[in-house]
């Protein structure tokens, strides 16, 4: 038998820890079943089960933590040094969920069967240091990724009790599906809810170094948030990770500081994922279901349209700006369209504040450019994204107008000899041709000035575009 592996959840697919685990029990196991993300109702919450083995011993459930720098060890909590946050024991926790995991199985009829928790740690256990009155039986289930974690899972020295029965390869089978099974009928009932910070996840869509997760309050159902889920490459070491949290943090609390404005999408909170130091969640405001990217793929904008997206992305750009916050990544994908008309200007997160320093996004930007390129990029941010000032926004914002006056293609270039053929007045023409000026001296110098001229257009040119 080799070992099979499922992923129970879409919506909160595997961090780099995790990945880690599953990659190396694949190879080291000998035979059985991985259960990856696996999530218990357990009133008035949810448990979510990292790593479920099935092997011949019975079941094992990992509590899997991928964790730069030192822990300091006590009996009720553990202590991450870098950053001073207290956390949740996680060998107690897991003791828990393996209790719970037991009674799942007594209802199926499989009650005899061996459920033991352990902890995995990916980084080792010389991270690890316990004080004096840590118990000796905590650390006894506490693992790195090695021979003894194999042994662990292949022997009979952990299971909870001694008469438990070996399994044989069907029966393995047999006890990983009817977990499986049992955790689709209460995904199917509504049972199984991936909760994030009093959230039920309800879609995940890809957005290249991020996803974006839509979820609802369990407090108040209806009410929307939308989170960003990032994952960090490991390249940095714990130090200069923490750095890049921090001032992302710092820049987050810039934006909210420069206070609220009808055409702004604002963050909620911050959040590092418990399981991972490479996992980080930004918790924003609802800004509707579609994008302008969305409005582009359905057709053509129409004149009322253009005029209302421009000057309300341009009013929320000239709040920013006045408040030392550069956009940096305007794109259609970043301007949100509500049923009412009202148009939104979100994803800051890669904003360069008043004082600029490594963010989160620059650290994911190390290994991966993806947001460099496009049309919606100035010239100069190309060249060096640190040398961008606020024309920078103001070229993207002339590039959505070229992408509603012309709909191209997401990855076709800036023709800027097509400007011309547009229907535009004279005055919208030269508006437009020196909001993408190659060379940032030639654009207008400010957000305001642009929405002066926009709205004075809109009022002028009725019968035009």
């Amino acid at each position: 038998m080799t070992v099979n592996i499922h992923h129970c959840t879409p919506f909160l697919p595997p961090n780099l820890g995790e990945e880690l685990a599953v990659a190396y029990l694949r190879q080291r196991l000998p035979s059985g079943v991985l259960l990856v993300n696996y999530y218990l109702p357990d009133p008035p919450g949810m448990l979510e089960l990292d790593v479920v083995v099935v092997s011949q011993n019975g079941v094992y459930v990992l509590e899997v933590k991928h964790w730069w720098g030192k822990i300091e060890s006590y009996p009720g909590y553990w202590r991450h040094v870098s950053s001073d946050e207290q956390r949740g024991n996680p060998t107690t926790e897991v003791a828990k969920k393996a209790r719970v995991l037991h009674g799942r199985l007594q209802q199926k009829g499989f009650g005899n069967v061996s459920v033991v928790g352990l902890v995995v740690l990916t980084k080792g256990l010389s991270m690890l240091e316990r004080s004096e009155d840590y118990p000796p039986e905590y650390a006894r289930n506490e693992f790195a990724m090695d021979e003894h974690l194999i042994k662990a899972l292949t022997g009979r020295d952990y299971v909870h009790h001694h008469h438990a029965p070996r399994l044989s390869s069907s029966e393995i089978t047999r006890v990983a599906d009817t977990l499986f099974h049992s955790y689709q009928e209460d995904d199917k009932k509504g049972k199984v809810a991936v909760q994030l910070f009093g959230h039920r996840v309800t879609d995940r869509q890809e957005q290249g170094h991020y996803a974006n997760l839509t979820a609802e309050d369990m407090e108040m159902p209806g009410r929307k948030v939308r989170i960003k889920a990032y994952r960090l490459p490991e390249v940095a070491s714990g130090k200069e990770l923490q750095a890049a949290v921090k001032q992302f943090k710092r820049d987050m609390e810039a934006l909210i500081r420069a206070g609220s404005h009808p055409n702004l999408v604002y963050p909620i909170k911050f959040w590092r994922d418990h399981r991972s130091d490479d996992g980080y969640f930004l918790i924003l405001e609802w800004a509707g279901e579609q994008t302008l990217a969305d409005r582009l793929a359905a057709g053509p904008v129409s004149t009322a349209e253009q005029w209302s997206i421009l000057q309300q992305v341009a009013a929320a750009l000239a709040h920013c700006h006045a408040h030392g916050v550069v956009h940096r990544n305007l794109s259609p994908a970043s301007v949100y369209l509500a049923a009412d008309g009202q148009v939104r200007v979100g994803d800051f997160d890669f904003a360069r504040m008043p004082t600029v320093s490594r963010t989160i996004t620059l650290r994911i930007l190390d290994v991966q450019t993806s947001l460099l390129a496009g049309r919606h990029v100035s010239p100069e941010q190309k060249l060096d994204l640190h040398d961008v000032d606020k024309r920078a926004d103001l070229y993207a914002l002339g590039v959505l107008w070229y992408d509603m006056l012309f709909a191209p293609m997401p990855d076709a270039p800036l023709e800027r000899e097509r400007i011309n053929e547009s229907p535009l007045p004279p005055a919208g023409l030269k508006l437009l041709h020196t909001l993408v000026a190659e060379s940032r001296a030639e654009r207008v110098s400010s957000a305001a000035a642009v929405l002066q001229q926009l709205e004075a257009l809109a009022a002028s040119s009725r019968g035009y575009l």
